[in-house]
């Protein structure tokens, strides 16, 4: 190959280089019919609308008025506004989620039934018996006490009061 040839070959090849490198350049943002996001230096499948991606951008937040985020920076300050976002809503469901759950039955144990007569005072049966896993109350001075079996002691007792004094008292086994 002689010094003529040479540039000649040189000539072309940087020429076909020249020619390439807009294509190297040219970067397509898609999304498919399944939601997956896609990135090619090629072009996207025909019928599919898509946007060239500026690879040349200079890092920094987007403009108010753009909804593309192109930018490795750009989508990691959403990334992480959207992982906050996702932890303040978690910290919510799970707080409300411990508020709607049942407290665990107390129960009444048999050494505190015994000590519960006909008669005595509501405020007696609340120091002996404690507080009740249900209370109803009626507009006729009736309320009734229920306490629900537990694995220790599998009965159910109901104590109903009226005007103040014990009246009732069913023990049930529920197990």
């Amino acid at each position: 190959m002689n010094a003529d040839e040479g540039k000649a070959f040189r000539a072309v090849l940087l020429t076909a280089l020249l020619a390439a490198a807009p294509a190297w350049a040219e970067v397509y943002r898609w999304v498919d019919e399944k939601g997956t996001v896609n990135y090619s230096n090629e072009a996207p499948p025909h019928g599919v609308q898509a946007v060239k991606v500026d690879i040349d951008a200079q890092p920094g937040p987007p403009s108010a008025d753009s909804t593309e985020c192109n930018t490795v920076r750009c989508q990691g300050e959403r990334l992480e506004a959207r992982l906050a976002l996702r932890e303040q809503i978690e910290a919510r469901l799970a707080a409300e989620r411990a508020a709607a759950t049942p407290k665990p039955p107390r129960g009444l144990d048999f050494r505190k039934y015994v000590s519960i007569r006909r008669g005595i005072t509501e405020g007696e049966l609340l120091g002996v018996a404690g507080e009740p896993d249900m209370l109803v109350w009626d507009a006729h001075f009736l309320k009734t006490y229920t306490y629900f079996p537990t694995p220790a002691d599998p009965f159910t007792t109901t104590i109903t009061v009226v005007r103040g004094r014990v009246s009732e008292i069913e023990r049930e086994r529920k197990f």
